[in-house]
């Protein structure tokens, strides 16, 4: 089983950075590694969601299930898809009015032995830019607010 973890301080308010991270429709827009993302059920503190992963050209459907406390937690489990386990964790802290700290954490393992060995590589790739990848995306569209 492959893991990642990372803590960032960000310049940006926590309520931002939640938001971001759940907004989930718009990561193929800036996350080169998902091919799509739809929400497929809400409910208070609870969402499924399907995303298709572009992993070497080969796309992978996957659903989770993503459970969150607003503006503080969100932890993310896998329902189907071709991982064995897939659990992530964000979880926000504020520092100030302007800034906060994200904590992700990550566990996965591929289902297939030979998917494991293409794929894997890639999707840790992936995974170890994700915090700098959703700050990013704060920035643009925050321009300076999130300075």
């Amino acid at each position: 089983m492959r893991s990642f973890e990372e803590t960032r301080e960000i310049a940006c308010p926590a309520s931002d950075m939640f938001d971001i991270v759940m907004d989930i429709e718009a990561y193929p827009t800036f996350l080169p590694w998902v091919a799509d993302a739809t929400i497929l059920h809400r409910q208070a503190g609870e969402l499924r969601a399907e995303l298709v992963a572009d992993l070497a050209g080969s796309r992978h459907s996957f659903q989770t299930v993503d459970r969150f406390i607003t503006n503080k937690l969100i932890e993310v489990r896998l329902l189907e898809g071709p991982f064995r386990f897939l659990e992530s964790v964000w979880t926000f802290e504020t520092i100030g009015s302007d800034r906060c700290t994200v904590h992700f954490s990550i566990e996965f393992e591929f289902r297939s032995m030979m998917l494991d060995m293409v794929a894997s590589p890639i999707f840790a790739t992936a995974c170890r830019s994700m915090v700098q990848s959703f700050e990013q995306r704060a920035l643009a569209l925050r321009g300076s607010s999130c300075t």
